[in-house]
């Protein structure tokens, strides 16, 4: 049996793999330690059988976490599994959340297709974001989740419904009546670059404007932290260092950022641009954004903003620029001068993280960042 975990916040998801019975009982335990959280869910699209042991472990593993006042939550129960923990009565004791609906995108149109996953539609009214293999199944939970708490808040986002698997793949379903796609409208426009520049810098403007439920979001700092010091063995310790470093420069905010903003993430919905792909959404810095922007579209060396946008990279700089330039009008100088001058390890970031949860794309990135952003970062730093 495998067990993986993954913790945000007050919240642990637990997978697991395999068969939970007298021997694997104790492993599972281990990973069920409930101090500092509010809720655990474990996870059992990968496990076919459980024993009287396992049911033991989960039974005391919710005393305890009811005892601290949390949430103790059992999901994705095959058929053969459900019987089980109804033949038991522990599905009386537990929550035990109903199985994602699987889908099927076959011959459904391909919207946009990015790092971590695909956007399809699925009709008229929905679309369905998929995240890659490879991508750990919670995210789409934590999805629904940071999604749900921007619509609270006012920002213009979908409504998010159903997640849902496809075959080995997780996603969540979005309400999107007869949107396009604003990447989309930018290539079919091309001489409006600027004003949909003007756009997005407006939509941005919003977004940090807007508070974040520190119950519900995470910083973003302390996510990127720790993306970093997971890159031992990646990158050399006075590399590692220096991200670090610059990291504790930015400053902290309450305000929300997305963290994924690009035209790739937003569809154009009755002449509005509503955002989606919020499984990055976060409490934080504004420069995280438009240190993100930036690498996309300012930096055609890297190559994203074809692979993300489809946009032809030269207007992608044009459109860098304008979009620049409508955000921090009338923003005090400083903050324009305090991006540009940390500009190349805030576009790092993205990359930095992804290197940690995309494993096949490990080498591609670590060698973009080691080669074309490091020596640039370091500068920055005032280093030679």
């Amino acid at each position: 049996m495998q067990i993986t975990t993954d913790t945000q916040r007050d919240r642990r998801i637990v997978v697991v793999n395999g068969n939970l019975d007298t021997n694997t009982a104790p492993e599972l335990e281990a990973h069920l330690d409930v101090t500092g959280l509010q809720e655990i869910v474990v996870d059992f699209t990968k496990c076919p059988y459980i024993s009287s042991a396992g049911i033991r472990t989960l039974l005391m593993a919710h005393r305890r976490m009811a005892a601290a006042g949390g949430k103790f939550i059992a999901r994705n129960l095959s058929p053969a599994m459900r019987d089980v923990f109804d033949m038991t009565g522990i599905s009386k004791v537990i929550t035990v959340a109903r199985t994602a609906r699987e889908i099927s995108i076959e011959g459904r149109e391909l919207l946009s297709s990015g790092v971590c996953g695909e956007c399809f539609r699925l009709d008229n009214e929905t679309v369905v974001k998929l995240y890659k293999d490879g991508v750990d199944l919670s995210m789409a939970e934590l999805e629904k989740r940071y999604a749900q708490a921007a619509f609270v808040l006012g920002i213009p986002t979908a409504v998010s419904y159903d997640v849902v698997t496809c075959g080995t793949r997780s996603g969540i379903v979005f309400e999107l009546l007869n949107a396009e796609l604003f990447s989309a409208v930018i290539r079919r426009e091309p001489q409006q670059i600027d004003r949909h520049a003007k756009r997005l810098a407006d939509l941005a403007t919003s977004l940090h404007a807007a508070t974040g439920d520190a119950e519900v979001l995470p910083r973003l700092k302390d996510r990127i932290r720790a993306y970093i010091n997971q890159l031992h063995g990646v990158f050399e310790p006075a590399q590692i260092a220096l991200l670090l470093e610059r990291l504790e420069v930015i400053p902290d905010a309450d305000t929300c950022v997305h963290f994924d903003l690009h035209s790739s993430n937003i569809m154009e919905q009755d002449g509005e641009l509503v955002i989606i792909d919020m499984g990055d959404f976060s409490i934080g810095s504004n420069y995280f954004d438009i240190g993100l922007l930036y690498l996309i579209y300012g930096l055609p060396e890297l190559g994203i903003c074809a692979l993300a946008t489809k946009i032809d990279p030269a207007q992608g700089v044009q459109f860098w620029n304008s979009f620049a330039a409508h955000y921090f009008a009338g923003r005090p100088a400083n903050e324009r001068a305090f991006f540009d001058a940390n500009r190349y390890f805030l576009a790092s970031l993205r990359i930095v993280c992804a290197i940690n949860y995309l494993p096949h794309m490990r080498d591609q990135f670590s060698q973009q960042v080691r080669e074309l952003l490091l020596p640039k970062i370091l500068v920055e730093a005032g280093g030679t």
